[in-house]
């Protein structure tokens, strides 16, 4: 179980898939910092990595890159996997069959975030639009107010910003409530911009697309806050399926 930073100290840890945006770099450098042995591997070559590799030079970090090894996946304590990681990998698949526990950044955010305070903003088009509405107007308020998620900032790069009284805005995509809808993510408020035909190369099809995106409410209670488009074919089924009270706009 992580309560704390302190419980991933000497941990050994496999990030898989660092890539060129700031998820898999924020993981990194969390974990660098709360004393985790780490081992990044990614199919891209060090060329390639180039500009991450360079933010990373600090920090004590092992790589394997170009491939992935087998033993990476089991000698290892956790496998961290990045959003663009299928979840059907062949490696994930041998680390569940020796019984690794498989978390993403989103999952280590939600267990170790001191705010409960977090609006979630998911659907396929206008979660940065609609997240950086949401940022601007709480700020106007003078609230304590952060912005993180599939928006270019890591969410594990600005936990230590975040006091119990902060309100969080992410933006989160259907790869990464994927990643962590064992954990039950139960955000405070969840806001679905639509629905539609996208991202199908991820999904076997449409009926599992929505159903990923319909993840932003699946563990909500009856006191958190559903905020849904009206006039989008798919979310305006939602009232039919579940008992929570809706804000539609």
């Amino acid at each position: 179980m992580i309560e704390n930073p302190e419980d991933l100290k000497n941990k050994r840890i496999t990030i898989m898939g660092l890539g060129l945006n700031q998820g898999g770099l924020g993981v990194a450098r969390f974990l660098a910092k709360a004393g985790a042995k780490i081992l990044v591997t990614d199919l891209k070559t060090e060329e390639e990595l180039g500009p991450s590799l360079e933010k990373l030079k600090s920090f004590d970090v092992e790589y394997i890159l170009g491939q992935h090894r087998e033993k990476d996946f089991i000698n290892t304590d956790m496998v961290i996997q990045n959003p663009a990681v299928p979840h059907n990998s062949k490696y994930l698949k041998i680390a569940r069959k020796h019984k690794i526990p498989i978390k993403t950044d989103l999952d280590l955010f939600f267990r170790l975030c001191p705010s409960k305070n977090i609006i979630a903003v998911a659907g396929t088009k206008g979660k940065s639009t609609v997240s950086q509405l949401i940022y601007h107007i709480f700020k106007e308020a003078q609230k304590d107010t952060i912005l993180a998620g599939n928006i270019g900032i890591s969410v594990l790069d600005i936990l230590e910003k975040i006091n119990p009284q902060a309100w969080v805005i992410l933006e989160i995509s259907t790869w990464q409530m994927e990643g962590i809808k064992d954990c039950k993510f139960i955000p405070q408020t969840g806001v679905l911009t639509n629905i539609l035909p996208d991202h199908l190369d991820r999904y076997p099809n449409y009926k599992e697309y929505i159903r990923s995106e319909k993840l932003i409410f699946k563990h909500q209670r009856l006191n958190d806050n559903l905020v849904v488009n009206y006039d989008n074919e798919e979310t305006i089924k939602i009232k039919k399926e579940i008992g929570l009270p809706i804000y539609w706009f």
